[in-house]
């Protein structure tokens, strides 16, 4: 950077610094300023010092944190803060083209498209009654224990638990045994 920037540089510090209450003061002093630099170096400023210089001037309008002061001026100043706010609490004209004169929205109706977070929860929430859900089949489908009875050993009686289980009676048991 050269040396006469630099210079500017303080200067504008210095002149910020003097915090000069009085708006037409303030645009003297600045006016001054400038008119100096412009004389000695015949090019105009950097950019953002003369940004630094109009805020300064501007100083009332941009720190004015009222919410209402759009409709309480008549040539207000918003500072990049409210624009945004404005700008995030304003709708687009296209949302207006579905809405008859009664507020009814007449467009035709469309569905949301899941977000990929919401997809994520989806897929997790599946995974995880699948597997209840396969465990519950490999429980219900998987053989029992083998349990072996001999009729002969019996005299030809079936178990209790093959009788009651099976629903069958002791008159099924073949007579040859």
């Amino acid at each position: 950077m050269n040396d006469y920037k630099a210079e500017f540089i303080t200067q504008v510090d210095e002149l910020i610094a003097a915090n000069i209450e009085d708006r037409t003061e303030r645009m003297a002093a600045v006016k001054a300023l400038t008119d100096r630099y412009i004389d000695a170096h015949g090019t105009t400023p950097d950019a953002a010092q003369l940004e630094r210089l109009t805020d300064y001037i501007l100083r009332e309008e941009l720190t004015d944190s009222r919410p209402d002061k759009m409709t309480l001026e008549e040539y207000p100043i918003m500072s990049e803060r409210q624009e945004e706010r404005r700008r995030d609490n304003e709708y687009s004209l296209d949302l207006a083209e579905s809405y008859d004169l009664d507020g009814v929205n007449r467009a035709k109706p469309e569905r949301r498209h899941r977000t990929a977070r919401e997809h994520r929860f989806v897929d997790k929430l599946a995974q995880t009654k699948n597997r209840r859900r396969k465990a519950q089949y490999k429980r219900d489908t998987s053989p029992g224990p083998v349990e072996s009875y001999n009729l002969r050993d019996t005299g030809g009686a079936l178990a209790d638990e093959f009788v009651n289980s099976l629903e069958i009676g002791y008159a099924a048991v073949p007579e040859y045994y």
